[in-house]
Parts: structure tokens; C-alpha cells; sequence
């Protein structure tokens, strides 16, 4: 009998798993059959997920992890943990649909959050056209309700940004009941965009398809200042699959890498630091590939003048014969 046994299940119910994160929760779990069967309760670890990813309460959302086949407690341990490195070759099955669960935060504060189905029948324009999820119309503007003091220098504006900015979002496929994590948490690379005079933080998960390939789950957040309120503001969100040139993939291949991805193993999520590295590396490879290209380009238009040359010299010494 271990001390567990003594106390009653109200009290656990009540006074203590109510207190727990879903790490501690899920350890208490292994540690007795009684709190086996405790923490395995679905209002706990609904009222975790809620708190974590405020977007989960949505009812559509409630409707879809309930179909898990543990619940909320499967969705957890599905999103609360990084997406392995390397894409997992599997089989794929159509899906009718994606829905995305987006949360964004300021020092700990909710500032947006939305959940976005996106409809994936097999078409030829699903199949062939750029995947793209933008969950904020061209010129809507949301406003975070947040006071921003950084707006005098801009450097300090971005270092602000980039310590203080989190982002959670979760893709999931009710077909294959399934769900991946596809931000790095904490923005991989912070810059103003000097044309529209926003600033970008992107969010990157990095995963490698072969040795030397990789493609990137992009995500694009856009900021800005209200500048009579000095009010914190959200300009676009959206989430595209890159390859190792910068290209965006299809819908097609973009299913492909998010199911792979869904299908892989999970591994312990990192502060950020190493999702930099990962995506800076990345960033690296894509600069290197492009140069490559550009170099072969340019000796093609090298061959090419060169051939036209030869045919035009020897057309006229032809003539003048």
C-alpha cells in the first residue's frame, strides 16, 4: 500500500491534480494504478489544454479531440512536445480537412487566438496552387489591448518582440485523428519589413527530408504599433511549407510533409535557442543552393551567347563566301 492509497480520491480530485501541469499530470499517472486511473480523467486534462491553448475551447475543436483516442490527454502529447527533425515516411490518406488552432502572446498575454479550418478535398486547384493559411483578411487589423513602450527605438522594438512574443500553432487532421505543434515558440528571426513599415517575426520547425534536403513550416506573424494609443497590433498570420530554395509548396506536397510530420515521433520541446540554430542553418543551406543555381544559370546564358555568337559569325562569313 503506498501513501497514495490513504488519501481520498475527492481530495486528489479536488485539492491536488487541479494544480498539476500536463508534465507533472501525465508523471503522477505512472506512479499507481489508483493514480493511474485519476489522471486520466478528461475534465483535468480538457481544463489543461484550455489553459495552455485557449483556442482548444473552441466547439469545434471540442468535437474533434473528443474523437482522440484518449481524448484531451492524446491531444496533449501530441502538441505539447516538438515535432521530430526528420520527416517520417507514411501512407498517406486523403483528408477532407485541416483546422489550425492558432494562440499568440505577449509577455504571457493572450493577444489572438482563432481557430481556421482549411478544406483539403483532392482538386486541381487544392493540388497544384501555393499552400498558403492566412487567418486574417489583406487590411484587417487586430488590436491586442496591449500598451507598447519599446516605439521609440526600433532596435528595441524588435529585441522586445522577439523575448516577450509566443506562438502556438497547431495543425490538426480529424481523419487520421492526429496533431503537430508547427511553431517554434519563440520567433526564430525578428525584422522590419521597410515596405509596409511592419514587423515580421517568423516562426519556423525545421525538418529534414533527406540528407541534404529539408523544408521548413513557415510561420508569418505581422506587428505593428497603433501609433495615437501606442497599442500593440496584429496584421497578418499565416503559415506556409517552404523548400530548401525559399519555394512554397504546393497543397499537394504541403499534405505530404504536414502528415509525415503528424506521424512522427515527438521529442522534448526546446526555449528556442535551438530552433534558431536549426532554422539559421537552414537559412545557410537555402542562400548556398540559391548561389549554386544562380551560378549555373549564368553560365547557361554564357553557353547560349556564345552559340549565338558562333552561329552569326559563321552565317556571315557563309554570305560573304
Amino acid at each position: 500500500m503506498t501513501i497514495a492509497d490513504n488519501i481520498h480520491d475527492d481530495i486528489f480530485q479536488t485539492h491536488i491534480l487541479t494544480k498539476l501541469d500536463g508534465q507533472t499530470l501525465a508523471a503522477a499517472g505512472c506512479t499507481s494504478s489508483k493514480l493511474q486511473s485519476l489522471c486520466s480523467d478528461q475534465h483535468l486534462w480538457s481544463d489543461i489544454c484550455h489553459a495552455t491553448w485557449p483556442s482548444t475551447a473552441d466547439p469545434l475543436l471540442t468535437t474533434t479531440i473528443s474523437a482522440f483516442s484518449s481524448g484531451h490527454r492524446s491531444f496533449f502529447s501530441d502538441t505539447f512536445t516538438s515535432p521530430t527533425r526528420r520527416l517520417t515516411t507514411a501512407t498517406r490518406r486523403p483528408t477532407n480537412e485541416i483546422i489550425s488552432a492558432v494562440d499568440l502572446r505577449y509577455a504571457g498575454e493572450l493577444i489572438f487566438s482563432k481557430v481556421e479550418s482549411t478544406k483539403t478535398v483532392p482538386s486541381d486547384w487544392f493540388q497544384t496552387s501555393p499552400f498558403r493559411v492566412d487567418l486574417l483578411e489583406p487590411k484587417e487589423v487586430v488590436l491586442s489591448g496591449v500598451k507598447f513602450s519599446g516605439t521609440g527605438d526600433d532596435h528595441v522594438m524588435l529585441s522586445e518582440l522577439e523575448n516577450n512574443m509566443m506562438l502556438s500553432w497547431i495543425v490538426i487532421d480529424p481523419t487520421r485523428n492526429r496533431a503537430v505543434n508547427l511553431s517554434s515558440g519563440k520567433p526564430v528571426l525578428v525584422q522590419r519589413n521597410w515596405l509596409s513599415n511592419g514587423i515580421e517575426l517568423t516562426f519556423a520547425v525545421v525538418v529534414s527530408v533527406k540528407d541534404d534536403d529539408c523544408v521548413t513550416c513557415n510561420v508569418q506573424v505581422t506587428c505593428g504599433v497603433n501609433e495615437g494609443r501606442g497599442e500593440l497590433t496584429v496584421r497578418g498570420v499565416s503559415l506556409t511549407v517552404l523548400d530548401v530554395y525559399g519555394k512554397c509548396l504546393s497543397g499537394k506536397d504541403s499534405m505530404v510533409i504536414l502528415q509525415g510530420i503528424m506521424a512522427g515521433e515527438r521529442r522534448r520541446r526546446g526555449g528556442g535557442e535551438e530552433e534558431r540554430v536549426r532554422y539559421r542553418e537552414y537559412m545557410r543551406m537555402r542562400r548556398e543552393r540559391n548561389e549554386r543555381m544562380e551560378r549555373r544559370e549564368r553560365r547557361l546564358d554564357m553557353a547560349c551567347i556564345a552559340s549565338g555568337v558562333a552561329i552569326f559569325v559563321a552565317f556571315w562569313s557563309f554570305v560573304m563566301c
